[in-house]
């Protein structure tokens, strides 16, 4: 009985199995979900190429469709019905009003291919162009600029794209340039096919310029004295756009804001003068700081701060900074006040305290000082004034130098990229001194000026240069520190040579440093890949006391990888002036400029 239940039910399993096989073939001959539904749908086509192409693939909708998988053999053809429109709408955009187009469908098993040969003719060209500004701005230099060089043009072929791009520039020039009421009175593209031309009618009112009105804050953590600095326009002067992006990068750089919102009102504008009203979150009140890093000048290093980023509504800021690494350890604190125009301009009081071991020298360093940053065009000028107490060892003796050092930096620095630049420079003269008549034990007066500049001679490569140098003159220079002295060596020095091995020689044959330096550095850099690059270097320089010039020599090859950060730097750097050429290991991380 067993046998015959289970014959009994496969029976049953093969019948439905069956059922289902024929219900399959029905609705196959039938024209119900036909397999060439399921058929691939290829499309070709030709005659047309560049811009002209794109568009034409993009007005179709068979092209659309061709990925469905539930594509009737029905709807397959009607695409293809609509191809002839689709690409004479598609060629028209470009101005060609008389394409001959074959079309062609064909089924084979498994595959459908609808291919299309177009001849776009002759393309129409531009008769005329009348564009007609009136209003204010019919006198404004940025519109006159924009009329003459337009994007459509007489006698230059028919392009609805460049008609379209006209149009927006005119009215994004409006936007940007404070003509609220601006409008178009005409505005048509007129094309004649029996002499197969066409004519652009722009006729563009700006209305009236607008000005800026008021700047109102919301309620935030600083005063509204203080961000009352940060606006760059007065209430009055012509409105632009440009202005408000500028107020806006400048109050996210204050790091006192999370947020930025800078709304121009021109519906609530009085007397054509636009309010402007800024809405701000702050950020949180303290900031946490950690970094870790290797340097072959500095060996491992770390780096720990905190800051209050607004101590009062005043917008003062207090921090901290503690610095460890192989040849230097120090505390540094810093109170700094926005003065004047407080995107460029403050007052800091700071302080540091710590010590400096190198191969030639040991100190014990304190500081407290007050220095002010102020921009003066393209250069930042940084006037200071610091005490300076520098127990040190150098050269087998020992001193303690205290020194009043009023000094004053200028530095410039300018380039198409921060992190990886292809043209750039920056510069910096520093001047400082002290005497034995103000509080310092010692009188010396020091000029240094260093330099480094980036170009590029090829689409791979890069020309690096730097150099600096140094003058000094001081009443007595055994009892100038180590800090004030000259050095050459390192990675940012003269390559191939220990950080500050290089300077002048007692009659012992140590480096004690020098009164004056010079150093200069070429470097040709060929990028392999996108974040890859070699070079080759060479450096010379040294720190000495006349000038009779000791130059010291370094030569070598590198690897650069492009960070987020910048450059990481590994070279290999040979000692050409030392017995034996010895070579030596850098690794430097940061920005070139």
């Amino acid at each position: 009985m067993d046998s015959k239940s289970i014959n009994f039910e496969n029976l049953k399993i093969k019948a439905v199995m069956f059922q289902r096989i024929l219900f399959g073939f029905l609705l196959l001959f039938l024209g119900i979900g036909s397999a060439w539904s399921q058929a691939r749908l290829e499309v070709e086509v030709q005659g047309v190429e560049g811009k002209a192409l794109e568009n034409v693939m993009a007005y179709l909708s068979i092209v659309h469709h061709q990925e469905d998988p539930q594509l009737t053999e029905e709807q397959i053809h009607r695409l293809h019905d609509k191809v002839v429109d689709e690409v004479q709408t598609a060629l028209e955009v470009y101005g060609y009003y008389r394409p001959q187009i074959q079309a062609d469908l064909q089924q084979y098993p498994g595959q459908w291919l609808a291919r299309y040969w177009i001849d776009p003719g002759p393309r129409m060209s531009v008769e005329e162009v009348n564009l007609n500004l009136t209003g204010e701005g019919r006198d404004d230099p940025a519109f006159q600029a924009l009329q003459e060089d337009f994007p459509v043009k007489k006698k230059n072929p028919l392009n609805h794209a460049d008609y379209e791009q006209g149009k927006a520039a005119l009215q994004q020039l409006a936007a940007e340039r404070g003509y609220f009421q601006a409008e178009f009175t005409q505005q048509k593209l007129q094309v004649n096919l029996e002499a197969y031309v066409a004519t652009v009618v722009l006729h563009f009112s700006t209305g009236p310029r607008y000005r800026f009105g008021p700047v109102t804050f919301s309620e935030t953590v600083v005063r509204p004295q203080l961000l009352a600095r940060y606006v760059p326009f007065e209430e009055g002067e012509l409105y632009e756009s440009s202005d408000l992006i500028e107020l806006h990068t400048a109050l996210v750089d204050s790091n006192y804001f999370a947020e930025v919102e800078v709304e121009p009102q021109p519906q609530q504008a009085v007397d054509k003068k636009v309010p402007i009203e800024v809405r701000l979150q702050a950020v949180k009140r303290h900031r946490y700081s950690a970094g870790v890093g290797f340097g072959t000048d500095t060996g491992p290093r770390i780096n720990l701060g905190w800051e209050n980023r607004y101590v009062n509504r005043r917008g003062h800021r207090f921090g901290f900074a503690l610095r460890a690494s192989g040849i230097r350890q120090a505390f540094d604190t810093s109170y700094v006040i926005p003065i004047r125009d407080p995107r460029t301009d403050q007052l800091a009081i700071a302080s540091s305290f710590g010590r400096e071991s190198t191969r030639t020298s040991d100190s014990r360093i304190a500081q407290l000082g007050v220095r002010r940053v102020t921009a003066r065009g393209d250069w930042r000028e940084t006037l200071s004034l610091n005490y300076r107490w520098e127990d040190f060892e150098i050269d087998g003796e020992s001193g303690t130098a205290k020194l009043l050092i009023p000094g004053v930096i200028w530095f410039r620095s300018q380039a198409d990229d921060p992190i990886y630049p292809r043209r750039g420079h920056r510069i910096s003269l520093e001047l400082r001194g002290a005497a034995q008549e103000l509080l310092s034990n010692n009188t010396f007066s020091q000029f240094t000026l260093r330099g480094k500049m980036v170009r590029s001679p090829g689409s791979r490569s890069r020309v690096l240069v730097r150099g600096a140098l140094g003058m000094s003159l001081v009443s007595d220079f055994s009892e100038l520190p180590p800090s004030v002295r000259y050095f050459a060596g390192g990675d940012q020095s003269v390559r191939g040579y220990a950080f500050n091995t290089l300077g002048a020689k007692d009659d012992e044959d140590r480096v004690v440093g020098g009164r004056n330096l010079f150093v200069g550095s070429l470097e040709y850099e060929y990028r392999l890949l996108d974040k890859w690059a070699v070079a080759t270097f060479y450096d010379a320089g040294n720190a000495f006391n006349d000038f009779s010039l000791d130059l010291q020599q370094g030569a070598g090859v590198g690897i650069r990888w492009i960070s987020p950060v910048g450059p990481i730097r590994v070279d290999l750097a040979w000692a050409l002036s030392k017995p034996g050429t010895p070579f030596r290991l850098h690794v430097y991380l940061g920005p070139d400029l």
